[in-house]
């Protein structure tokens, strides 16, 4: 079953929108606090939808055995991160000891208090949960009827038997629309995805720069109610975004006031944290086509964000978002099947390191994570940096 989690876009539609009537400066500038405005509106939505999640969603099929998802509270210091550790190949490296690993903040080095390694495969682990994210709202229709035919060869591969829980969400311009549980079964998950996509029809799109800032509300909105539903479920969760992403709005960013970019760097420490204590890992897979903007721009934001004097709309970037959760950017084309097998083993194992964060001289302060381990051809990935509010 899909439930469709009731969202409101909080402004009217751009074209009766009296904001934007006037000249082309006019709408230029009122366009940039438009995206000021829906970012803030994100910002709101993600910790009102973290309170109302349980209410709306049912809970999952596969009952994990330990509690859900902790969100830390403001005042505690203590934090644990997940680390996958890869190969060449991409195959996890397991076996390794604390020891191995370096950890550090701010690159200043920290005592690793609690260290273990996770393979949900075992009968006392949670199991990890992928939930795929069929992106309606920045993909075209024909787009994404090929996607579901490659998604569709995926869920069906070894006779519809899926290694992990699997779920579906889909963004729409109508609102999220989330499966109530997991399942392993992928012919059933399939029939899920066929009903939903004949069930859902297109609603007109404003062009240009005001649907680009429309789209972006959309996406941020519905990112934010994904990750309070899955702060609420337990172990770790890996999103895999079938999505181009949304706009960056660079020369937005870079004309933005003050105001903008202080409601722009509260919604990046929001998301930043919240993905970490919802243990949510994002990988993007891009259906990427030829003729298309250029896909790897988002690499200008990789760089964490240390105030709000820095901070652009295109730190928000749903690619950004993925390499800082820990997550992977893929841009191969149409293959949605072989990038979801490659990103899929991410779910095989992980550890989980914790450690004891030092006092914030200030609120919001950024702290840049660094995991080093000393084992020769391998790749390390975890979430890229947290905020801290915990002060002297």
């Amino acid at each position: 079953m899909v439930k469709e989690i009731a969202v409101s876009n909080g402004l009217a539609p751009v074209w009766t929108n009296p904001l934007y009537k006037g000249s082309f400066m006019q709408s230029r500038s009122t366009t940039m606090r438009r995206v000021n405005f829906l970012v803030a509106f994100s910002i709101a939505l993600l910790a009102a939808a973290t309170v109302c999640a349980p209410a709306q969603t049912a809970a999952p099929a596969v009952a994990p055995s330990s509690q859900a998802a902790e969100i830390p509270s403001p005042n505690s210091n203590r934090i644990s991160i997940d680390v996958g550790v890869n190969d060449k190949l991409g195959h996890h490296v397991g076996g390794l000891k604390q020891e191995d690993f370096t950890l550090l903040d701010n690159n200043q080095r920290r005592n690793i208090i609690d260290f273990r390694e996770i393979d949900p495969r075992s009968s006392t682990a949670d199991p990890v949960h992928i939930v795929i994210v069929v992106d309606m709202i920045n993909t075209g229709f024909e787009v994404v009827a090929r996607e579901r035919e490659q998604l569709g060869e995926f869920l069906q591969q070894d006779g519809g038997r899926l290694a992990h829980p699997t779920s579906i969400a889909i963004f729409t311009e109508k609102g999220i629309q989330i499966e109530k549980g997991s399942t392993t079964d992928g012919n059933a998950l399939l029939g899920v995805l066929n009903k939903a996509s004949t069930d859902l029809r297109a609603i007109g799109r404003s062009a240009g720069f005001y649907g680009a800032a429309e789209r972006l509300e959309w996406s941020l909105n519905q990112l934010g109610q994904l990750t309070a539903f899955e702060a609420t479920q337990p172990g770790r969760k890996l999103a895999f975004f079938i999505s181009p992403g949304w706009a960056l709005f660079p020369r937005a960013g870079i004309e933005a006031t003050d105001k903008q970019r202080k409601t722009t760097f509260s919604s990046i420490v929001e998301f930043t944290n919240g993905l970490r204590a919802a243990h949510l890992v994002l990988y993007t897979l891009d259906p990427f086509s030829l003729g298309r903007s250029n896909p790897f721009f988002y690499q200008t934001y990789l760089k964490g964000i240390p105030n709000a004097n820095k901070a652009e709309y295109g730190d928000l970037a749903l690619q950004v978002l993925a390499v800082h959760s820990g997550g992977t950017v893929q841009t191969t084309g149409m293959d949605i099947k072989g990038e979801i097998n490659n990103a899929v083993r991410d779910a095989n194992a992980y550890y989980t390191l914790t450690f004891d964060a030092p006092p914030a001289d200030h609120t919001d302060e950024y702290h840049d994570l660094h995991v080093q381990v000393n084992k020769p051809d391998t790749t390390v990935r975890s979430t890229s940096g947290y905020y801290s509010n915990v002060q002297h």
